[in-house]
């Protein structure tokens, strides 16, 4: 919730970054020296020259010079692709399961709207990129601040929510195979998805309250927590990081633990008993030939 609030300020810093060792200079002189100096005495800080401190000021900025061009790269063409390759993916994986024979499976309608959350959060963190990068300002703007956080956080919470409801159906399947007909339904699907989707759409209505349009230091207009529900959203991030974090993940890795279990069992029972089942198909081949010997046959070598 934070960290999608802050991330339209953070993306006009990155155009604000010095691109030289001597604008960095002067930065390392305050921020990096008491890093470099801590392991050094004091003699042999008064006995170090300025050529030294001088070299080892030009490779802290040429490291650092070095790591903002790779961020900065990463910011205008890494973030973008990936957004993009995500949202075609999602769109052709709504196709998939919803227009093909794989409609017809409960899973499908999980992975569907899986990839219907997922979609929506990449749209919204794509207009956040281009409030950043191109100046198209519309996170900024009254309205579209509270929708677009509101919107981000909605589908965060209700994509970790579908993941859990597939892993259950899963954990059905493999730990009661007899009860999945009539467990793992389609009509049940589309009931849990429309249950987590109303739960998710009203329990991040707050979204609407807590974040705005505010100004920062510099006197500019950005979407971001208001200053008079801090405490408020201190204890609304603590419940939303258990609710939407440690509980799924336990109950994710509980539920595939147990699955990994019963398949290794029945891998080991399947691989301890091929002797038996051999003979039993033998004992079947040979019962089905006895079987298929002529009655006419035996009468005559009685005879």
């Amino acid at each position: 919730m934070f960290a999608f609030q802050e991330l339209s300020s953070r993306v006009s810093r990155y155009h604000q970054i010095p691109t030289t060792v001597d604008d960095l200079s002067p930065r390392f002189r305050r921020s990096a020296s008491p890093t470099v100096w801590s392991n050094l005495t004091i003699y042999d800080y008064q006995n170090l020259s300025s050529e030294t401190i001088f070299e080892m000021e030009e490779e802290l900025g040429g490291i650092c010079t070095s790591l903002y061009f790779l961020l900065d790269f990463c910011h205008l063409y890494y973030i973008p692709s990936i957004i993009l390759l995500g949202l075609v993916g999602n769109l052709l994986s709504c196709v998939v399961f919803l227009k093909t024979h794989l409609k017809l499976r409960s899973s499908s309608y999980y992975l569907a709207a899986l990839a219907t959350a997922d979609f929506g959060f990449l749209m919204s963190l794509l207009l956040v990129w281009l409030n950043g990068v191109v100046g198209w300002r519309v996170f900024n703007n009254d309205g579209w601040c509270e929708t677009l956080v509101y919107v981000s956080a909605v589908c965060s919470s209700l994509s970790v929510w579908l993941i859990v409801a597939f892993t259950v159906e899963r954990f059905i399947a493999v730990q009661y195979p007899l009860h999945r007909p009539h467990m793992c339904t389609v009509a049940r699907a589309k009931t849990i998805i429309l249950v987590l989707t109303i739960f998710a759409l009203a329990s991040h209505s707050y979204s609407f309250v807590t974040a705005g349009v505010v100004r920062n230091q510099d006197g500019d207009e950005v979407c971001d927590l208001r200053i008079e529900y801090l405490e408020t959203m201190r204890i609304i991030s603590i419940i939303d990081s258990i609710a939407s974090l440690i509980v799924p993940l336990v109950l994710i890795i509980v539920m595939n633990t147990m699955i990994m279990r019963n398949l290794l069992k029945f891998g080991r029972r399947f691989n301890q008993e091929p002797g038996s089942t051999a003979n039993c198909a033998n004992r079947e081949k040979s019962d089905i030939n006895l079987n298929q010997i002529p009655v006419s046959s035996q009468s005559d070598l009685d005879s």
